[in-house]
């Protein structure tokens, strides 16, 4: 009885970590790196929401920011994989 539960609590903790995860790179990584390269670039109009407070952004807000940081962090990959490693 016990090994028909196992496979309902790796599912449990598997989608647990899948939603840590996403939350601490999409809003811990990606938007800290969009939300001052908008802040420069608009010269403080967007987003209208503070760093900190990505839960009160709206979907386009959060879909342009962390949408720059993840270009901006794909591109330092990039430039890193070709210019220093070789």
């Amino acid at each position: 009885m016990r090994a028909s539960r196992l496979p309902g609590l790796r599912n449990w903790l598997a989608r647990g970590l899948l939603w840590l995860a996403w939350d601490f790179f999409v809003f811990g990584i990606a938007w800290s790196i969009g939300w001052p390269i908008w802040r420069a670039l608009t010269f403080g109009r967007f987003p209208h929401v503070d760093f900190r407070e990505h839960d009160d952004a709206g979907f386009v807000e959060i879909l342009l920011v962390c949408g720059a940081g993840l270009g901006v962090l794909a591109g330092a990959v990039w430039w890193l994989s070709h210019h220093v490693v070789g």
